[in-house]
């Protein structure tokens, strides 16, 4: 490989040049050769190739505001030191319910020995942070500066749920979040992506949102005292995915990139639900143990499948 170095590399009046380089006269190129040796790279499945990983661990969560709350105070991790009080107090309530359901999977499936140092996290929290910025936003229309948080930046943006899953975990490796607005899709083919590059030991794949999400009341404005529609339910679903490797006896996650169900895109007679956080939590359900096969339709074309073994 040859690089070209445009004008003097050492100041021509010092009389000092490239130890072993020849004198550029005129400030021209000096040509420089250097041998490059490129990283490889794994190479990209053939078109139309199914992607297969294991789930090492699984979780789903479904709780109130109310019941949050006391999760946050009674949060611990499976073994270790937990996060500090400090640290806890201004969390979203999204990403209490991720640390509680990623806690759950690691107690669950036996993950408490394992160290996720070389592991990456993808979030994908829906509208993060929407609610209290909202009143963030009242308070400082009333006080000004003075009466908003510093801490609603840090803990309230999208990337606060993966970085805080990554501080409790002691992870070093990447984490990402994502809109999961409708991101839930995008977020499983980055975690393939990452876990077929091979530079991770696994990748956790956390979806966490509100149903009905809840609206803040405007100031000086009285709470009804009863409300018709059912209390907000915050839902959180984890997966712990690691590449397949032979042997490998426990569920896996297959992403086709045909149809699921067969080539007529229907499982059991019926279409497959688009995969998003409501119908994996449907599909995972609240026991250690998902059903024997589940299915969904990926958005961006394809489709993805649970399997016991």
């Amino acid at each position: 490989m040859e690089v070209v170095a445009q004008g003097p590399a050492w100041p021509a009046c010092s009389g000092l040049r490239r130890p072993g380089a020849a004198p550029v006269r005129g400030g021209g190129c000096e040509r420089i050769r250097a041998d490059v040796t490129p990283t490889p790279l794994p190479s990209a499945p053939a078109a139309g190739t199914a992607l297969c990983c294991g789930v090492a661990a699984r979780a789903t969560l479904r709780a109130t505001a109310e019941a949050l709350a006391v999760i946050r105070q009674k949060l611990r991790p499976p073994c270790g030191d937990p996060l500090p009080a400090s640290v806890l107090k201004h969390l979203d309530e999204q990403t209490i319910a991720a640390l509680a359901a990623v806690y759950q999977a690691i107690d669950r499936h036996g993950l408490v020995q394992t160290c996720f140092s070389e592991w990456a996290v993808l979030a994908a929290p829906r509208f993060l942070g929407r609610t209290a910025l909202a009143q963030a936003l009242q308070r400082y229309a009333l006080e000004g500066a003075w009466g908003t948080s510093p801490h609603v930046i840090p803990h309230r943006t999208l990337h606060a749920v993966s970085g805080t899953l990554s501080l409790a975990l002691q992870i070093h490796g990447p984490n990402f979040g994502l809109d999961g607005g409708g991101a839930a899709c995008q977020t499983l083919l980055a975690a393939l992506a990452l876990l077929s590059s091979g530079q991770v030991a696994g990748v956790w794949v956390v979806l966490t949102g509100w149903d009905r999400e809840p609206i803040p009341s405007r100031p000086d404005t009285p709470r009804p005292d009863s409300d018709p529609h059912p209390a907000p339910v915050c839902g959180a679903a984890a997966l712990a995915l690691v590449a397949s490797r032979p042997g490998w006896t426990g569920p896996r996650l297959r992403l086709r990139p045909g149809t699921a169900g067969g080539a007529n895109g229907r499982a059991n007679g019926q279409a497959p639900a688009l995969f998003s956080l409501e119908t994996l939590l449907d599909g995972l359900g609240d026991a250690s143990h998902p059903p024997a096969r589940s299915a969904w339709r990926m958005g961006c074309g394809g489709s993805v499948e649970m399997t016991e073994n």
